[in-house]
């Protein structure tokens, strides 16, 4: 899978029913195949997910933000229950669901490729990036252009590298370059 082709699976996940959970809740991942999806910040419910500040210490990988945490751990015995998958997939909330549903079936046994596009800060300690590591979770995250959303909070950290692509709409750590359609397009530049 290119991280186009996954890219556009996270800009699906917007518009299809999900598999799992409530499309109006920050709880929802969606299968295309062998790929689970998680969507991203685009109403209230998921809004107040990413203002839930805290940390939450999650056995075998850290603190983690609650919000992002929290908006998982609602659907995650129905997305456990499911087969598993080779890839997830996420966008803005999404990729913090998806990074952090990477590591919890790295707990459990199964290594998956994550593409995580847009993803906010998550980690208050590095032990989920030593874990993924450990483990050798593929890891594909990126900011494009100036896009603010990957840069918050500013206290805490992404459990890897992050990916520059696109060119900014504006000179200043802005919102304008974080949309899936935004992404989507600095990744057809580069193909």
């Amino acid at each position: 899978m290119t991280p186009l082709d996954a890219a556009i699976l996270a800009r699906s996940a917007y518009l299809d029913a999900p598999t799992v959970g409530d499309a109006a809740s920050a709880s929802r991942m969606r299968v295309y195949g062998n790929v689970h999806a998680f969507r991203g910040t685009d109403d209230l419910h998921s809004l107040l997910a990413d203002v839930n500040f805290g940390t939450t210490n999650v056995w075998g990988l850290g603190r983690i933000y609650d919000g992002f945490f929290y908006s998982l751990a609602a659907i995650l015995p129905a997305c456990l229950a499911l087969d598993r998958p080779q890839v997830v997939v996420g966008h803005s909330l999404g990729a913090a669901m998806a990074i952090i549903y990477a590591a919890i079936l790295a707990e459990l046994g199964t290594i998956v490729s994550v593409y995580a596009f847009e993803p906010p800060r998550m980690c208050a300690d590095d032990t989920m990036q030593k874990f993924l590591q450990e483990k050798g979770v593929g890891w594909f995250a990126t900011r494009n252009g100036n896009d603010l959303v990957t840069q918050i909070p500013a206290c805490l950290s992404l459990p890897g590298s992050i990916q520059h692509i696109g060119h900014a709409m504006a000179a200043f750590p802005n919102t304008f370059d974080h949309g899936i359609e935004r992404v989507i397009e600095a990744l057809q530049q580069q193909a």
